[in-house]
C-alpha cells in the first residue's frame, strides 16, 4: 500500500503526459477530452443542421454575412471555421479565407483594409469567414514588430469608419469573434506542435514568441476591445478551450443575424449564448482583471521603423495611386 502511495506521489502529470505521448501521441487531458466528445459532436451536428435551415432562409432574403475570427496563436481559428462550415465544403455560397505572407506594399501601406474587401460577400456568395481579419494589425503585427506606430494609429483612426461604410452601410452583417484561451492551454498546444510531426508545418517564428510576448498580446487585445466595440459591430469573446463548444457558439451568432431564422429555429435549438463560454467585451475585461492579467501586462507594444527604402517605395506608390476614403481603395493616377 505504501509503495502504491509513493508511486502515486511521484508520477506527476508531466511525466504521465510524456509516457502517453510516446505511446499514443495523446496527453491525459486529450484522452479525457476524447472520451467526452461523442455527445458534444452530436450537439454540434444539431447546430449544423440549424445552420442549414438558416442558409435556406437567407437564400431568399439575400442576406450577406462576414465572420472574423481573431485571437492568439493556437486559439484554433481555422479549426473553428472547419467545424462551423463542415457541411458547406462544397457550397459555393460559403467562403473561408486566410492570408499568407503579405506583399511588399501590404507590409508598409497604411491602408490595411484593401486586401480584405475583394473577399467580402456581395455578388457570388453570401458568407465569408476570415481566419484572422484586418484586426491582425492591432494584434500580431503590433506585437511582432510587423507594423509601425503610424500604421497602427492610422488603423484605429479609420477602422470603425471602415466597418460602417464598407460593411454596415452595404447591408452586410459583421460578426467579430475573438477566440480566447488560457495561458496553460496555449502552452500545451504550442508544446504539441513541436512534438507531433503532422503539426510541424504550423510552427513559425510567431509561435516561438507567442508565450514570451504574451503580456504584449494582452495590451494589444485590451486596446483593440476598448477602441473598436461598436453598436453595429460588437465584439463577441468565445472561450476556445473546447473547439466543438466554441464552434456551437459561433453558429449561434451567425443564426442570430437573421430575425426570421431565429423565429423559425428558436424551438429547435437553444440560441442563448453559454455564459461559461461566451462573453461580451466588457465582461472579458472584467475577467482579465480578476485573473490579474493586467498586473503583468506590458506597458508598450513593439513597433518597427520603416526603412528609407520602404518610405520611398510607399511615396512612389501613392504618387501613382490615389486613395479614395469613401471606398477605402486606390485608383491609378493617369
Amino acid at each position: 500500500m505504501n509503495a502504491l502511495n509513493s508511486l502515486d506521489y511521484w508520477i506527476d502529470d508531466w511525466i504521465l503526459d510524456k509516457i502517453l505521448m510516446a505511446k499514443c501521441w495523446r496527453t491525459l487531458s486529450e484522452l479525457i477530452y476524447l472520451s467526452n466528445t461523442d455527445n458534444e459532436e452530436k450537439l454540434l451536428k444539431l447546430y449544423r443542421d440549424a445552420l442549414w435551415e438558416w442558409r435556406k432562409i437567407i437564400k431568399d432574403t439575400k442576406q450577406r454575412v462576414i465572420v472574423t475570427l481573431d485571437g492568439r496563436d493556437t486559439a484554433w481559428k481555422w479549426s473553428n471555421i472547419w467545424r462551423v462550415t463542415h457541411d458547406f465544403k462544397n457550397d459555393k455560397y460559403f467562403k473561408e479565407k486566410a492570408f499568407w505572407i503579405p506583399t511588399d506594399i501590404e507590409k508598409i501601406d497604411f491602408n490595411h483594409f484593401l486586401k480584405f474587401v475583394p473577399y467580402f460577400p456581395w455578388e457570388h456568395w453570401w458568407v465569408t469567414l476570415f481566419d484572422r481579419s484586418w484586426y491582425n494589425r492591432a494584434l500580431v503585427e503590433a506585437v511582432m514588430w510587423f507594423t509601425s506606430q503610424e500604421q497602427y494609429d492610422w488603423f484605429f483612426e479609420n477602422v470603425v469608419d471602415f466597418e460602417k461604410k464598407q460593411i454596415s452601410k452595404k447591408w452586410i452583417d459583421l460578426v467579430k469573434v475573438y477566440l480566447s484561451i488560457p495561458k496553460h492551454v496555449q502552452e500545451e498546444r504550442l508544446m504539441l506542435r513541436t512534438q507531433r510531426p503532422r503539426k510541424h508545418h504550423k510552427m513559425s517564428p510567431v509561435d516561438a514568441n507567442a508565450l514570451k510576448l504574451r503580456d504584449h498580446y494582452t495590451l494589444a487585445k485590451k486596446n483593440m476591445l476598448e477602441s473598436t466595440d461598436t453598436e453595429v459591430a460588437p465584439w463577441h469573446i468565445i472561450d476556445s478551450t473546447n473547439k466543438n463548444l466554441s464552434a456551437i457558439e459561433i453558429i449561434k451568432l451567425i443564426i442570430k443575424t437573421s430575425e426570421e431564422a431565429v423565429s423559425v429555429l428558436w424551438n429547435r435549438v437553444n440560441l442563448e449564448q453559454e455564459s461559461n463560454i461566451y462573453r461580451e467585451w466588457s465582461q472579458e475585461l472584467i475577467r482579465m482583471d480578476h485573473n490579474w492579467d493586467f498586473e503583468s501586462m506590458s506597458s508598450g507594444l513593439n513597433f518597427k521603423e520603416l526603412s528609407e527604402q520602404e518610405v520611398q517605395f510607399l511615396d512612389k506608390y501613392r504618387k501613382s495611386n490615389k486613395f479614395n476614403k469613401r471606398t477605402y481603395s486606390y485608383t491609378q493616377v493617369k
